[in-house]
C-alpha cells in the first residue's frame, strides 16, 4: 500500500533531488541501490510522463511545476509496485487545465499495473470520472455507498441528493433545482446525536435526532444510512 498526498508542494522534500525522492523507497526496503536504483527511477519518471526522465532526475522540486511535482509523487508511490494506493485529493491543488491529464494518467496506471485506488475528493464530477464505486461521507461517517451509475441516477440519502444538485450543468439553457441545506456543518468534535445530518436535513423527522440510522442494503451493492429507508 502507498499514498499520494494532496499537496505536491509539501509532500516532496525540497532538499532532495527528484530522482532521490522517487528512489528513496527502494533503499528503505533494500530493493535497489546505485545504478539499479537510478535505472528504476528513470523508468518510473518516464511512466508518469516526466520525459525525457534524464532531464528531471537531478532537478529539485522548486524547479518543477505543480503538475510535474505531482507526477513525481505518483512515481514515488508506484515504484514499489503496490496493489493499493490511497489518493488524497491528488488533483485539488493542480491547475484546472491539468487535472484531466493527471486523472487520465492515474487511470492508465491503474490498468497497466493492476492498481486499486481509494480516491478521496470533494469533487463529485472527478469521482464520477475515475471511480467504479462511490461512498458519500458526512462528518466522518459513510451515509451512502453504491456503484457509480446507480449513485448518480438514484441518490437516496438527502445529503447525497443535495451534493448532486449543486453540480453545475454545462448548458446555459438548463437549470438544475438546487437543494439548499440549512445551517452550518456542525463541529466534528461535537457530533449531533442521532443522525448527524439531521440538523441540516430537509427531510428530518422525530426519529432522526434520537437514533443513529444503521447502514442498510436498499438494492444490489447500494447501501444507505437513513431512517427514511429503515
Amino acid at each position: 500500500m502507498q499514498i499520494i498526498f494532496q499537496d505536491p508542494y509539501a509532500s516532496l522534500n525540497p532538499r532532495m533531488r527528484i530522482g532521490d525522492a522517487v528512489g528513496h523507497p527502494l533503499e528503505i526496503h533494500n530493493l535497489a541501490k546505485g545504478v539499479e536504483k537510478r535505472k528504476r527511477v528513470l523508468e518510473m519518471l518516464d511512466k508518469v510522463g516526466l520525459t525525457p526522465p534524464e532531464q528531471f532526475v537531478d532537478l529539485y522540486p522548486h524547479q518543477l511545476s505543480g503538475g510535474q511535482r505531482q507526477r513525481a509523487a505518483m512515481a514515488r508511490s508506484i515504484i514499489l509496485r503496490p496493489e493499493f494506493i490511497v489518493a488524497d485529493e491528488p488533483v485539488s491543488m493542480i491547475d484546472v487545465s491539468l487535472r484531466t491529464t493527471l486523472i487520465d494518467l492515474m487511470l492508465d496506471l491503474r490498468k497497466e499495473l493492476g492498481l486499486t485506488y481509494l480516491f478521496i475528493t470533494h469533487d463529485l464530477a472527478v469521482a464520477k470520472y475515475i471511480s467504479d464505486r462511490i461512498a458519500i461521507m458526512y462528518l466522518g461517517k459513510i451515509v451512502e455507498m453504491s456503484d457509480r451509475e446507480d449513485l448518480f441516477s438514484n441518490p437516496l440519502h438527502p445529503y447525497t441528493q443535495a451534493l448532486l444538485s449543486s453540480i453545475p450543468v454545462p448548458n446555459p439553457e438548463r437549470k438544475r433545482k438546487t437543494i439548499e441545506l440549512k445551517g452550518e456543518v456542525p463541529s466534528a468534535i461535537n457530533v449531533p446525536p442521532g443522525c448527524r445530518f439531521h440538523p441540516r436535513c430537509p427531510q428530518a423527522f422525530d426519529k432522526c435526532p434520537i437514533e443513529e440510522p444503521a447502514i442498510r442494503y436498499v438494492g444490489k451493492n447500494h447501501t444507505v444510512a437513513c431512517h427514511l429507508y429503515n
